[in-house]
C-alpha cells in the first residue's frame, strides 16, 4: 500500500468537528501559535495531533493498514502506533506518558507530547551555536590517519537464511524431497554468486542444524546486516499450485498467504526459547514500528528478485505477496522471504531436484539482490 504524507494543514481539513471538542488549549509552537482542540481521555488531557504539527511545522503521515503515524521535520522521522505508549525516534524505542489515541477519525496526543516530547524529538529548543571568532585548525593525533566519512547509502552485508533444518524438516515432497535440504543447497549457491560480486554474505546455518526463528533474526541484527533474505520452499493441499514467490512482512492478504504464514510459523513448536511469547509482549510493538519503516524497501527488494528470477523461469502473476512471518518480524533491516516453488506440485518438485535448476534460481536471486543494491546506492536509498 502506498503511504501518503500530507502537511498537517491539509490533514486538518478532513477533521470532523464533534461537540465534545473545545478550543481551550494554546500551543506556542515554533511556526505558529495555535488554539488547539482538546478533549479528556481516561482522565488525561489530549490535544489534536494536527494542531500540534501545525504549530511546529511538522509533516504528518498516516498508514491505515499498520495504524502507524509518521512525523517528519528537519530531516528526522519518528513513528507512533495508535493505542500504544511506545514509539520509535529513528534510533531507539521510547515511551510516552500516555498512549496516542485515534478518536472520531483523528489522532490525539497527551498534552505532555505537545509541551515536551515534540521539541525533544526534532531539537526545537536548540538554538544555533555562534560561529567561533577565529577558525581553529584541528590537529590529527600522531600516527592516526583521518578516516574518510562512511557512505550512508551502501549495501555491503547480506544475511542468507536457509529455512528449517535439523529436527524441523519443513515441507516434504511426494518423492521425499526435503525442504531443509533444498534450501540449504540453494542458499550456498546464492552465497557463492554474491561473494563473486564482492559482497559480504553470512548464512544463518551452513549445515543441517536447527536454528530458532529468534536466533535467525538475532544473527542478522548482531552482524548489522543491510538485507535479510530467508529461503524456503512452499507446499499446499491444492496440488496444482506452483511457482516462485517472494513475500514481505505485512498482514496476510489472502487465504493462501495466511495458510503459508501458519505453516512457516509452525516451527515455533520446536523452539527452546519462547519466541512466540516474546512476540506477544511489548517488544512486538517495537518490531512493528521498526519493520514498517523497512517495508517499502523490502517491497523493492522483492520486485528486483522476482524480475531477475523471471529471466530463468516462467513468470507468474502476483508473485510478490505479503504475510506475517515471525522470522522476518525480528529482523531490523529490509527483509524478504523467498518461496522457491511448491514441493507439493510434481512439476516444481521435479525441477527443484535438479542441481542445474537450483543453480539458475540461485543466480537469479543473487542478480536481484545486486540489482537492488545498484539502484539503492544510485538513488541514495530511493530518495531521488
Amino acid at each position: 500500500m502506498k503511504r501518503i504524507f500530507l502537511k498537517a494543514t491539509l490533514l486538518e481539513l478532513i477533521i470532523v468537528f464533534v461537540s465534545t471538542v473545545a478550543l481551550a488549549y494554546v500551543i506556542k509552537g515554533t511556526e505558529d501559535r495555535v488554539d488547539a482542540a482538546d478533549i479528556k481521555i481516561g482522565g488525561r488531557q489530549y490535544v489534536l495531533l494536527t494542531d500540534v504539527c501545525r504549530a511546529y511545522g511538522i509533516e504528518c503521515g498516516w498508514d491505515s493498514i499498520t495504524r502507524k503515524i509518521t512525523l517528519r521535520k528537519n530531516g528526522r522521522e519518528a513513528f507512533f502506533l495508535a493505542g500504544s505508549k511506545y514509539y520509535y525516534d529513528g534510533k531507539k524505542t521510547k515511551k510516552l506518558s500516555a498512549p496516542l489515541y485515534m478518536k472520531k477519525g483523528s489522532a490525539w496526543v497527551p498534552v505532555k507530547f505537545a509541551r515536551y516530547t515534540v521539541k525533544r524529538l526534532f531539537d526545537l529548543d536548540k538554538r544555533p551555536s555562534r560561529a567561533p571568532r577565529t577558525k581553529a585548525v584541528a590537529k590529527a593525533a600522531p600516527g592516526k590517519a583521518k578516516r574518510p566519512p562512511a557512505k550512508k547509502f551502501e549495501i555491503k552485508k547480506v544475511i542468507i537464511d536457509p529455512g528449517h533444518g535439523g529436527k524441523d524438516p519443513g515441507a516434504i515432497g511426494r518423492t521425499r524431497l526435503y525442504e531443509k535440504h533444498v534450501v540449504l543447497d540453494l542458499s550456498k549457491r546464492i552465497k557463492k554468486e554474491l561473494e563473486k560480486a564482492g559482497m559480504d554474505v553470512i548464512m544463518t546455518r551452513s549445515s543441517d542444524k536447527f536454528v530458532s526463528l529468534g536466533g535467525r533474526a538475532k544473527i542478522a541484527n548482531k552482524n548489522n546486516a543491510d538485507l535479510f533474505v530467508s529461503i524456503h520452499a512452499n507446499a499446499n493441499r491444492k496440488r496444482w499450485m506452483r511457482g516462485f514467490e517472494v513475500y514481505y512482512l505485512s498482514e496476510a492478504t489472502d487465504d493462501n498467504a495466511r495458510a503459508l504464514a501458519a505453516a512457516e510459523n509452525s516451527v515455533l513448536k520446536y523452539e527452546e526459547e519462547s519466541f512466540n511469547k516474546h512476540t506477544k509482549n511489548l517488544d512486538a510493538i517495537v518490531w512493528d514500528l521498526t519493520f514498517t519503516e523497512n517495508r517499502e524497501e523490502a517491497i523493492e527488494l522483492a520486485g528486483f528478485i522476482c524480475q531477475e528470477v523471471a529471466r530463468v523461469v516462467r513468470p507468474k502473476k502476483n508473485n510478490i505477496k505479503s504475510a506475517r512471518f515471525y522470522v522476518l518480524k525480528g529482523a531490523e533491516m529490509p527483509s524478504v522471504l523467498v518461496e522457491l516453488g511448491y514441493l507439493s506440485n510434481s512439476y516444481d518438485e521435479r525441477n527443484l531436484k535438479k542441481g542445474s535448476y537450483r543453480q539458475k534460481i540461485a543466480e537469479g536471486i543473487a542478480e536481484g539482490i545486486l540489482a537492488y543494491k545498484d539502484e539503492f546506492e544510485r538513488t541514495n536509498g530511493f530518495s531521488r
